[in-house]
């Protein structure tokens, strides 16, 4: 039995050595599977890559095949003799957008291009055009418009004349000098919109009336020896209610010079601080190039005078129009509070009327409100007759800019509409602001030193408001400074030309470099701007 027993072990255990045998065996096999499936998929994977390869290669040689680009575009003089002084290229831009300068004042841009394309064909507005043979009109923005075997590219071609703005042409009846002081003179007017404008092309016609206004002044030019007049501000009024760049139509518009505005865009800034606040009736103005009598005079804005009527200032012709200024226009009044008179500038008033009695009287309340010991009061203090929100409004957009006109001295307005409150507004002057009045730090506070102001932060509501609306024009710093950068992208010709024609930057050297110098004194008002709204930040975060 014994040796049965061990007999059958022995049996046992050749069959298990088999078994692991058999098994050791299936994993080798299992391990060389494995390694063949891993070499089929780095196959595969390169395969794949390949094939990846070849149609990026494809791709591209049917790219190259039916490649549609531009590839220049010019004027020639030669094509284009009564129009363009010397051959201009254009710049191509990313953006697909085709920017090019003619140097010279145009009387048409129905211009002959020359050009180099890669595709098929090439149409201008949908019609098919030659180069150097086929005139176009691009007193507007034109689409240009390459087609190739696959696919098609439109760019936009922008053709600039002079330094880009729009110009406004103004011959007086036998050009006669406009020296005398409101004083109207009889003249022709023409006004070419940019081709960046809204109203692209446009052009107005008419005849005017146009008057300066004071102080005129006479100047000798370092482009013209004899006399003429100097850079001086005009009223231009039309026989018919007008829409001049594509703003409300509208009888009499203003044509302001920027006199002592380095940067040109100082009084454009405060008023677009106005356009995204709670003013009503902020004017809207232009820059344009102005050619009076056969001269050129320079950058000037165009824009909407201040005036009560549907379109401007609408506050019915039963409501007031109020200036604090010290030259009194008309009939005007005088208060203990205010630093200067307030004159009437409607409606026409003879003194004595009823409505003049009304305003005096109405004033006068607001004056004792506001200086009373209840004057905090909604129901007996000075917000019985003035305005909150206009009051703060106009009061931030002047302090950041720290206008020194806005102490009550010049061309500060307010007005009343029947029924309703004492409201600040519009806006009008800030060539003495953003770092160009009388202390050009970025610190201490301007406008709350005026009398009444001074009087308004004494009460909580009203500072409470203020520092409210301080984060909300402070939270619009970049947008501020957006405007400022557009506004000296699109005025860099025109100041190269200004300062040719009145020396401007002379003092800093060559007048070539007059584009240079009115960079300088942009990102100088940039910086201003930044370190004011910074130090106003924390002045009013302490209160």
């Amino acid at each position: 039995m014994i040796v049965s027993l061990l007999l059958s072990c022995s049996n046992n255990n050749n069959e298990l050595e088999e078994i692991e045998a058999r098994i050791a065996q299936l994993e080798s096999q299992g391990k060389d599977l494995k390694n063949q499936e891993d070499q089929l998929a780095k196959e595969g994977d390169q395969l794949q890559s390949d094939i990846d390869s070849a149609k990026d290669q494809i791709n591209q040689l049917t790219d190259q095949l039916d490649a549609t680009k531009l590839l220049s575009f010019e004027f020639l003089s030669s094509d284009n003799p009564l129009q363009v002084v010397e051959d201009v290229r254009a710049e191509i831009l990313d953006d697909n957008s085709v920017e090019i300068r003619v140097l010279n004042i145009m009387s048409s841009k129905t211009l002959i291009p020359r050009f180099q394309f890669s595709g098929q064909s090439l149409t201008m507005d949908g019609k098919a055009v030659e180069s150097g043979k086929t005139a176009i009109d691009f007193s507007k923005p034109v689409t240009l418009t390459i087609n190739g075997n696959q696919k098609s590219v439109s760019y936009t071609v922008y053709v600039h004349s002079y330094t880009g703005l729009p110009l406004l042409w103004i011959e007086t009846a036998g050009r006669v000098d406009i020296i005398k002081n409101n004083w109207y003179y009889n003249a022709d007017l023409k006004l070419v919109e940019g081709v960046r404008t809204r109203a692209a092309g446009d052009v107005v016609e008419a005849d005017i009336r146009i008057k300066g206004l004071p102080p005129l002044e006479y100047y000798i030019s370092k482009v013209h020896t004899s006399g003429q007049m100097a850079k001086n501000d005009y009223v231009l009024n039309f026989n018919d209610r007008v829409s001049l760049l594509d703003e409300a139509a509208d009888t009499d518009w203003e044509l302001s010079a920027n006199r002592d505005d380095n940067t040109l865009i100082r009084t454009q800034t405060g008023l677009f601080m106005g356009s995204i606040s709670n003013l009503n009736f902020t004017p809207k103005f232009h820059f344009v190039d102005l050619m009076l009598n056969g001269r050129y005079y320079g950058c000037y804005r165009l824009g909407e005078r201040l005036e009560v009527s549907t379109s401007r200032i609408n506050i019915g012709f039963d409501g007031y129009l109020l200036k604090i200024d010290e030259t009194t226009t008309g009939i005007y009044m005088g208060y203990n509070t205010l630093e200067q008179p307030v004159s009437i500038m409607a409606p026409s008033l003879m003194t004595g009327d009823s409505q003049y009695v009304y305003i005096r009287q109405f004033m006068n309340a607001a004056e004792e409100a506001l200086f009373s010991v209840a004057f905090t009061t909604e129901a007996m203090g000075w917000q019985k007759y003035m305005d909150i929100d206009s009051f703060v409004d106009w009061y931030l957009i002047n302090e950041i800019a720290k206008n020194y006109d806005a102490v009550f001295q010049h061309n500060c307005y307010m007005y009343k509409k029947n029924g309703e409150k004492l409201k600040m507004g519009p806006l009008w002057d800030f060539r003495k602001g953003f770092g160009n009045g009388d202390d050009s730090s970025t610190s201490g506070f301007v406008v709350k030193n005026a009398k009444w102001f001074d009087r308004l932060f004494q009460d909580p509501a009203f500072v409470a408001k203020v520092k409210e609306r301080f984060t909300y024009f402070y939270s619009h710093k970049n947008d501020i400074l957006n405007e400022i950068n557009e506004n000296a992208k699109y005025l860099k010709y025109s100041a190269q030309e200004n300062n040719n024609k009145w020396g401007i930057y002379d003092s800093y050297g060559p007048a070539e470099n007059g584009m240079q110098y009115f960079q300088k004194e942009v990102d100088k008002m940039k910086a201003w701007l930044e370190g004011r709204m910074d130090w106003l930040n924390q002045e009013f975060s302490k209160m």
